[in-house]
């Protein structure tokens, strides 16, 4: 075996990574999204690629919630703690939401909605009451449309 930059435990953490992250997605369907061969995330999960390419890891990343950096570290097996991210801008979250399955963009648009309709002043004086709607009564293009409602409103703010 010749010599390699990573460590088993290392890949071990990648491979634990990538099935984390594709939970109950079947394996052909994540690798189609990630945009790598079946072949090759399924061997990654099994431990069985000693060098992931660079170009997978890159393709990855934004699947995993990572930076292309970062997995090299962790597959190197670098225990160093991570810098914590800071996200005080919406450009600086934009790109990582639009990278995110539907679904999980889904959740960050009902976590965002739900923060924003709580009222800063209660209407009626009552601490507590305030506005409520369930988004599954809406059709997509309504969802898209309150969305767009609730960003030119944060922006007049």
């Amino acid at each position: 075996m010749g010599k390699t930059l990573y460590t088993y435990e290392g890949l071990e953490k990648l491979a634990q990574i990538i099935r984390t992250a594709r939970g109950h997605e079947k394996v052909r369907p994540f690798a189609r999204k990630v945009g790598v061969s079946y072949a090759t995330i399924d061997r990654l999960e099994k431990g069985e690629v000693l060098e992931p390419e660079i170009t997978t890891l890159e393709k990855l990343a934004p699947h995993l919630g990572y930076t292309r950096d970062e997995l090299v570290a962790i597959c190197a097996g670098e225990n160093s703690p991570q810098p914590v991210r800071e996200y005080r801008l919406a450009e600086d979250v934009i790109p990582i939401v639009d990278q995110l399955p539907d679904r999980e963009a889904a959740k960050v648009a009902q976590h965002i909605i739900t923060r924003l309709v709580q009222p800063k002043v209660s209407l009626n004086g009552i601490k507590g009451e305030g506005v409520s709607f369930h988004l599954e009564l809406m059709s997509q293009s309504d969802l898209a449309n309150l969305l767009r409602a609730i960003a030119s409103r944060v922006e007049k703010d």
